[in-house]
């Protein structure tokens, strides 16, 4: 035996490994053909498809809200109540003098022509016209 070769079974040291190289490098080949094999398509019968889950429906709790449950008063609907008016709408040329007025004051607070207190009273007194003409909910007619 000489020097640097150690023999095996199957050959040298370096024999060996460059059959296992090559074995390596062939299973890698192998192993990608085959990954491109199609796969089968699956079976599409009623014996493999998937059943629908069952659901258990029992009784519900009902509402004794008062709008799901039927009124019977024992007389037919009436609409005879007389039907209340909307207020009256603002016109554009009162619309240009109500923002030419709310300019004017706030023009009048920076200057300080007008005291705070005066402000806030006007400011007050917009607020409480803007409450008055505030639509008001009609009742709902008999059922």
């Amino acid at each position: 035996m000489t020097m640097g070769k150690q023999m095996g079974t199957f050959g040298t040291y370096a024999e060996n490994a460059a059959r296992i190289a090559v074995l390596s490098l062939s299973c890698a080949m192998l192993a990608t053909t085959l990954a491109a094999c199609k796969a089968p398509e699956p079976i599409v019968a009623p014996a493999h498809m998937r059943r629908p889950t069952t659901e258990i429906v029992g009784p519900r709790p009902v509402s004794d809200n008062a709008v799901s449950q039927k009124r019977d008063t024992g007389t037919y609907p009436t609409f005879s109540q007389p039907l209340t008016a909307a207020g009256s709408q603002m016109g554009d040329d009162e619309a240009s003098k109500m923002e030419k007025s709310l300019s004017n004051l706030g023009a009048a607070r920076r200057n300080g022509q007008i005291s705070e207190a005066e402000y806030k009273r006007r400011v007050a007194e917009l607020r409480a016209l803007v409450e008055n003409q505030k639509p008001v909910a009609t009742p709902a007619a008999s059922q």
